[in-house]
């Protein structure tokens, strides 16, 4: 029987959560480490100039991630001394899509540019805002992420297999940009019922983990204030773990009769 758009897309939550349950303290691990490297450090002062090397490295890193789920699918156990020598031979077309999202991002940033002044002119101040002057800045700051959101749509579609077809499959950099794109589009049943299933499931744990803790805070309040950001950090990092197992199921599955060009 053909497995329908909705039927694969469960089915691709389902592989992901299993592979992810396979060894979920070494992938949380791993998903901390790209938290620190991609979000932390670049915040940090005087360490600003990491967030451009982050965006350059940024698919090298991953494909390295969704290719130790690979190998742990393939294989059962973890390698990451192979994976890196795997990895070394695509590096520099791993680079250039870095720099091709780096460039991407330069642009975007220079089209919100108006966008961004106008929200910052508009922001509350001090002294209060009128009700007109509160529903102008909601406006422009829903037109802002709504913006935002449409400029990131391309790059989102564009990179979501592009590193692994280039890390595995020996992709060229074009090919890899246009065949991930060319896969979004034709499984895009399948990755919206997938992230819609994931979404709401993330959702309703940490409904579930809140509602826990505030009966908990309600008895023990220095606990509640304890656990609550330990929660949404461990989530965080939860989310990006399963992200980057899914990243690999889909690809497995858009892509498994893929050429690999040597």
């Amino acid at each position: 029987m053909t497995e329908i758009g909705t039927q694969r897309g469960l089915r691709w939550v389902r592989e992901s959560v299993g592979l992810f349950k396979t060894q979920p303290h070494i992938w949380m691990l791993w998903s901390l480490a790209y938290i620190v490297i991609f979000m932390v450090l670049p915040s940090l002062p005087m360490l600003g100039f990491l967030g451009l090397l982050s965006v350059v490295i940024w698919p090298a890193c991953m494909a390295f991630v969704v290719m130790l789920y690979r190998q742990v699918d393939l294989q059962g156990e973890m390698v990451p001394r192979q994976v890196w020598q795997q990895l070394q031979a695509h590096f520099r077309t791993l680079v250039l899509l870095g720099l091709s999202c780096l460039i991407y991002a330069v642009l975007a940033t220079y089209l919100l540019g108006s966008d961004l002044a106008a929200l910052v002119a508009h922001a509350p101040s001090k002294a209060g805002m009128t009700e007109s002057q509160m529903t102008l800045f909601l406006e422009n700051t829903l037109s802002f992420i709504v913006k935002v959101l449409l400029l990131l749509l391309p790059l989102f579609i564009a990179t979501w297999f592009s590193p692994m077809l280039i890390a595995l499959n020996g992709y060229p950099l074009s090919k890899a940009i246009k065949s991930s794109i060319a896969g979004m589009l034709q499984y895009t049943m399948p990755m919206g019922v997938s992230w819609l299933v994931m979404t709401v499931g993330m959702l309703v744990v940490m409904l579930g983990l809140g509602l826990i803790i505030g009966i908990l805070g309600a008895l023990i309040p220095m606990l509640a204030q304890l656990l609550m950001p330990l929660l949404v950090f461990a989530a965080l990092l939860v989310i990006n773990a399963l992200m980057f197992a899914f990243q690999y199921i889909s690809y497995k599955d858009v892509f498994r009769a893929a050429p690999v060009i040597h």
